[in-house]
């Protein structure tokens, strides 16, 4: 099979390449997730700052927070993509910042699906900018793109559309046990 190169997360995604870590810092382990989570905690002062004065609050982050933020690997060219692409460390710190109020958002990025979505209480949003090609197949061609606006004149916006995989799974609940290939998955594979 042509794919076999993408049997390891180490060979597929860039970011194993591209990045040189510390000896003790791992991307086989849990190491770099805890890592750079713990550099937030250089501002906790801040965050308890904009708790107590800020009745909407939005975070962000590259990486994506939660699993349910990305199709089932079954619906994935590369099925290893969710073991890469996120960590439940920051799904917690997202949590604890939001804590208990009303409007709360966070934009993620990474994986360049359009998402819009409330999950436990908090909006997750992605809107990519994507890879040119991307935006070209996605967006009008890609003429006249214009990012997102979240936020404006003290509320947040409408949701953003659309959004085919959060629209998918709000008319369609996840099947975990399900280990069929989507078909074009499945077309994908028996090509090469």
């Amino acid at each position: 099979m042509a794919l076999d190169c993408l049997t390891s997360t180490t060979k597929a995604c860039k970011d194993f390449h591209a990045c040189k870590w510390p000896g003790e810092l791992s991307s086989g382990d849990t190491s770099l997730a805890l890592y750079f989570d713990a550099i937030n905690d250089n501002h906790l002062n801040a965050v308890k700052e904009i708790q107590r004065t800020c009745s909407q609050i939005i975070t962000f982050s590259h990486f994506v927070p939660r699993q349910e933020l990305c199709p089932e690997k079954r619906m994935l060219f590369y099925p290893k993509l969710p073991k890469i692409i996120g960590s439940d460390f920051l799904e917690f710190r997202i949590r604890s910042i939001h804590g208990i109020h009303g409007s709360a958002c966070h934009l993620f990025g990474h994986t360049h699906f359009v998402w819009d979505a409330v999950i436990d209480g908090i909006r997750y949003v992605q809107a990519p900018l994507a890879y040119p090609r991307e935006r070209k197949r996605r967006m009008n061609g890609g003429e006249n793109w214009l990012p997102f606006c979240i936020y404006s004149d003290g509320k947040f916006s409408d949701r953003l559309t659309p959004c085919y995989w959060s629209d998918h799974y709000s008319a369609n609940p996840r099947t975990p046990d399900n280990t069929e290939l989507a078909p074009w998955v499945a077309r994908f594979y028996n090509q090469t």
